[in-house]
Formats: structure tokens, sequence, C-alpha cells
């Protein structure tokens, strides 16, 4: 995949992923309790490159929510991420920060903002300040229509590097499976395609898998699952690329049923090689 593919399948799913979120808060969300909830976790993580420590953070109030979270690296040297969001469904209004600082104090910001302007119909703007200080903006507007199963939005996307985008997304929900599908066609006819799918079983076990298809019609494929079972989770993902080698990831947790227990990660990289990490956790809610 070329370095403008890649800018582009990750400019235009960003903004996206911001127009996507913004639309569903907009359209059909429902205020939150004005109760305030969160959790706080951290864990000790063994990899073969030493010790890591994280910790993170969730809080949870009426139309808002903000993530913090940190990894202290073997060499002590830390990485912060912190995301925001909130949302007014009587204003129709949305917005979604994240600052993210790196080890050596560089500094990548993202701001997405979204206005409702008619039934149905919105603004969205993402701005991005990257780790040399350069600043980049795309811009769109949108609308969102149901249908008999699901739902369809259609969008008109401006960005700076890559011109006009027209973007089309459309979500089913039927025997309780959920698919969705999307394009985003640039101004030299080329596409990027994605079609997912996914469900879970009613008994703690999900299913789902997808491909993605770049502006080069070259085809990544993906599928996962996850089981719970009671305070114990595993998860796999597998994903195969459009030259043939594969990626998988398989993890565990066992949790103890009061908030601790431990993890084991397994990742066999498109090489062949096999990484394993392994740790604790500890995690506290509370309410207030």
């Amino acid at each position: 995949m070329s370095t403008n593919a890649k800018m582009s399948k990750t400019a235009i799913s960003r903004v996206l992923a911001a127009v996507i979120v913004a639309g569903g808060v907009l359209a059909a969300a429902s205020e939150a309790s004005a109760e305030q909830r969160g959790r706080r976790g951290q864990a000790t993580i063994q990899t073969e490159r030493g010790t890591y420590q994280a910790r993170g953070e969730v809080r949870r109030e009426r139309s808002a929510r903000v993530r913090d979270r940190s990894v202290t690296g073997p060499n002590g040297r830390e990485t912060s991420v912190h995301d925001e969001r909130r949302w007014n469904r009587e204003e129709g209004t949305y917005s979604h920060d994240r600052e993210r600082t790196f080890a050596n104090g560089d500094t990548r910001t993202v701001d997405a903002d979204a206005q409702r302007t008619g039934e149905g119909e919105w603004t969205a703007q993402r701005q991005v300040t990257g780790r040399n200080g350069e600043t980049r903006t795309q811009t769109g507007t949108f609308t969102g229509e149901r249908t008999e199963n699901g739902r369809i939005v259609t969008g008109d996307i401006q960005t700076q590097n890559h011109g006009q985008v027209d973007y089309q997304r459309e979500v089913t929900r039927e025997n309780g499976t959920r698919s969705v599908t999307s394009s985003a066609t640039f101004e030299d006819g080329t596409q990027i395609s994605r079609s997912s799918s996914g469900a879970c079983d009613g008994a703690g076990h999900c299913e789902s898998q997808g491909a993605i298809t770049n502006r080069q019609g070259e085809t990544t494929s993906w599928s996962q699952s996850r089981t719970r079972d009671g305070a114990d989770v595993s998860r796999a993902r597998d994903v195969t690329f459009s030259d043939g080698t594969t990626r998988s990831v398989d993890a565990v947790r066992d949790g103890n049923g009061d908030g601790t227990g431990s993890v084991e990660r397994t990742a066999t990289g498109r090489n062949g090689e096999t990484r394993t990490q392994s740790g604790t956790y500890e995690v506290e809610r509370r309410r207030r």
C-alpha cells in the first residue's frame, strides 16, 4: 500500500468515525444519568523489553465522557492520552477532543466538532495538529436517513490533501446480525470500501468479520471473537493482508471477581514470530 493510500484511509476513516458518532448522538442519543460514574484501573505488564506500568481512568457524567491513560516503560519514560467527548442533544452539538503526549514531550491533538443543521442533517469539522506542529483540517456536510432495518448516512467531505470525497455508510440489523458497508470515493475515481458484520449469541460469545479495500484495489480481511464467562474473557483476532501474510492475536483475562486478575496476550506477526505479554491488573468502580 502506498503512503498516499495509507494517509487517505487514515484521514478519512478518522473524520468519519467522529461523524458517525456525532450523527448517532445528535439523532438518537438519550440523556445520561446526572449521577457521575467512573472506573480507575492499573496494570503491570511483563514483556520481552521489560516491565510496563499502565494507569487509566474513565469518568462519565451527563452528556460527557472523559478518559485518561498513561503508560510508563522500563526506561521510566511516560506516554499519555487525554480523550474527552461532550454532547448536547437539545442544542445539537457534539465535540471530541484528544491529546496524546509522547515520551519525548511531543504532542498530537485532534479536535472534532459537529453541529446539527436540520432534521437528519449536520456539519462536521476535524482538525489535527501533528507532532511537527502542522495542522490539517477536514470539513463535511452529512445527512442521515432511517430505513426499515437500519440507517444510511451520506456526506460530502473536503480535505486539504485529497480534495473532495463522497461518502456513504449503511447499517442494517437483521436476525441478530449487525452489518455495515461504507465507501469513500475520491476525485480521481478511486475508492476505499469497507464491509463488516457481527453478532452475539446472548450467552457471552460474539463473533465478527470484515474486509477493507484500498484505493489500489488491495483487500485486507479480518475475523475476531470474544467469549465472556463471568469475570473471565478471551479474545481472538486474525488478519489476512492483501499479500497473503497473516497476523493473529489471542488474549485471555482471568478475573478474580473483585476487580483484580491476570492477563496474557500472544501475538504472531506477519513474519511468523510470536511474542507473549503477561501481567496483573486492578480495577476500581465508583459512583457519586
